[in-house]
């Protein structure tokens, strides 16, 4: 935790996460005002930007494992905490206590400022609604970037880690989504109607399903990456 909250990185990656979410809602909130966009919720409107400033704190997951192989930092660790199974899920842990406020702030501006913009002219926000909203998006961009941060885990290199895990979330995922129904037990997806409910699709998933579902796919990235991290020699 020490180390992770001195890395310059991380406030610049956490703190240009916020700006550009912002900047997005800010964007959302007067396309909404507009009549630009088909949403008319002020809750959805809000977390509309997450889907693009979630980028951020994927960028932040890997930045902070792969941060470990400049200079030979890796070996350094190693010496001081030579057991690389408790290493690696501590680490992991301090990632998570960072993340789950990191993503709650981020997720919450966007939807205040749509609040404070729109005003009446939106639909209300529910307080259950919004609580549950919050509790999936945070959720959600948490166990995402623990899935970003696995991947660096395995690929020690920060471009090739951020190639994959941006170029499925952005690219590769939304082509799948439209081409065929199993899209929906992929992690994107799956997390996506953890705050972004689908009840007029009939086969989509719950929040909670789809909770379980992306806490299953993070659970697996964990494992794996903890297992090529104890066998490979550094």
């Amino acid at each position: 935790m020490s180390k992770l909250c001195s890395l310059p990185i991380t406030w610049f990656t956490l703190g240009g996460t916020f700006i550009v979410n912002f900047i997005l809602a800010y964007a959302f909130s007067n396309a909404g005002l507009q009549g630009l966009t088909s949403i008319q919720s002020t809750l959805e409107i809000g977390l509309a930007s997450v889907s693009y400033s979630q980028a951020g704190l994927m960028i932040f997951g890997i930045l902070t494992v792969c941060s470990e192989y400049n200079g030979g930092q890796i070996r350094t660790t190693l010496t001081a905490m030579p057991r690389r199974g408790i290493q690696i899920f501590a680490a992991l842990f301090a990632l998570t206590v960072v993340l789950i406020p990191a993503a709650f702030v981020v997720s919450s501006s966007g939807v205040l400022l749509t609040h404070i913009i729109n005003g009446d002219a939106g639909a209300p926000i529910v307080g259950g609604n919004l609580v549950s909203a919050m509790l999936g998006v945070s959720a959600y961009l948490t166990l995402t970037a623990l899935i970003s941060a696995a991947i660096g885990v395995v690929l020690r290199r920060m471009l090739p880690a951020l190639a994959i895990i941006l170029g499925y979330y952005f690219i590769a995922g939304p082509l799948i989504r439209d081409q065929t129904d199993f899209a929906m037990y992929l992690p994107d997806t799956a997390g996506i109607v953890m705050w972004f409910p689908q009840p007029d699709h009939a086969s989509a998933l719950t929040p909670v399903q789809g909770g379980i579902l992306l806490g299953a796919w993070t659970f697996a990235a964990i494992i794996i990456a903890a297992t090529v991290y104890r066998k490979r020699d550094v």
